[in-house]
């Protein structure tokens, strides 16, 4: 078996496409072991993405700490929980690991399910073009109401609001600049300077 680089879209006359819970059985029986970054489950096919640099790494601390620090203000606080490096489950095929997301709390279950995220966040520095394309569509599809694309090297971010069931955005902003900030629909009283994410 082999994995497929991530945003390779080519597609034979005949393949094998995986669901969730044969992805996870290959997982638990090591066949990812050894595998230099991670694996996954992307309409139905098994994507290899690279390690994480530093960079990556640096900023994707930054932004969780960003969105954990706002929610703290907030009182009451919101039941939400913000979840980095971990599978979001959306339906039979897909098992994306996103950089950053944010779930509403007390829901029980190993891997967390699209239909509870408010956010999703990608840190975008080698993979911008399938971050903005496959994994775009793929939450909008999912319905996740808002999706963001940060970019540390250019020092922007495209937020993406109001999915549609084609895959597509309905609302699409780009941020950059010194006083720029971002509300996230699901705590609209709290401002994150980009300054904070990079």
């Amino acid at each position: 078996m082999t994995a497929t680089n991530a945003g390779f879209e080519e597609r034979g006359d005949s393949e094998f496409l995986f669901d969730f819970d044969q992805f996870e059985r290959m997982d638990q029986a090591g066949v990812f072991d050894g595998v230099q970054g991670h694996v996954e489950l992307i309409e139905g096919k098994i994507i290899h993405m690279a390690p994480a640099s530093m960079d990556h790494g640096g900023v994707n601390a930054d932004v969780v700490f960003a969105i954990k620090t706002a929610l703290r203000a907030l009182a009451p606080q919101p039941a939400l929980r913000v979840i980095t490096n971990a599978t979001l489950q959306i339906g039979r095929r897909n098992a994306p690991q996103p950089d950053v997301f944010v779930v509403r709390a007390g829901e029980n279950g190993k891997y967390a399910q699209a239909e509870q995220a408010v956010l999703v966040v990608e840190v975008s520095i080698s993979a911008r073009g399938n971050d903005l394309t496959v994994k775009s569509r793929l939450y909008a599809r999912a319905g996740v109401p808002e999706y963001w694309v940060v970019e540390p090297e250019s020092r922007k971010v495209s937020v993406l609001r109001d999915p549609q069931p084609d895959g597509t955005w309905a609302s699409t902003t780009i941020l950059e600049g010194e006083g720029a900030v971002v509300s996230p629909p699901f705590a609209p009283q709290i401002s994150i300077p980009l300054t904070e994410l990079f």
